[in-house]
């Protein structure tokens, strides 16, 4: 999270350097080619960031508690019970996980959009 932070910080940095390079140039053209690549790279980024994330968070709320409850199925000789009991909690962890995922990049949205229009503003 702070790598993922610190990349964000660099590509706002990067920004404002090129909208202080346009101001002193006086040139609108290339610079505001650059700012608009420069904004795409940085949705990228922030989009694969995201995915990998809740990617990984989901996986890992849906194996874990299918897979333990295979393997108390298989300990107590119970049938498909607690695998049902353990799919039944996959799925609300992973509904859980893709709330908070979306909550988390409106978040960061919301902030950046903030950011951007506070330094527009100056």
């Amino acid at each position: 999270m702070a790598q993922r932070q610190n990349c964000i910080a660099t590509d706002q940095i990067k920004m404002i350097y090129f909208k202080k390079m346009r101001k002193a140039a006086g040139k609108t053209t290339n610079i505001d080619d650059m700012e608009q690549n420069l904004a795409s790279l940085v949705a990228k980024r922030q989009f694969l960031a995201a995915t990998s994330n809740m990617g990984w968070r989901l996986a890992l709320t849906v194996v874990i508690p299918i897979v333990g409850g295979v393997k108390i199925d298989e300990h107590f000789k119970t049938g498909p019970s607690f695998t049902l009991l353990g799919l039944m909690v996959a799925a609300v962890a992973g509904c859980s996980v893709v709330w908070a995922s979306i909550k988390e990049i409106n978040r960061e949205q919301s902030e950046e959009a903030s950011k951007e229009s506070k330094t527009e503003s100056k």
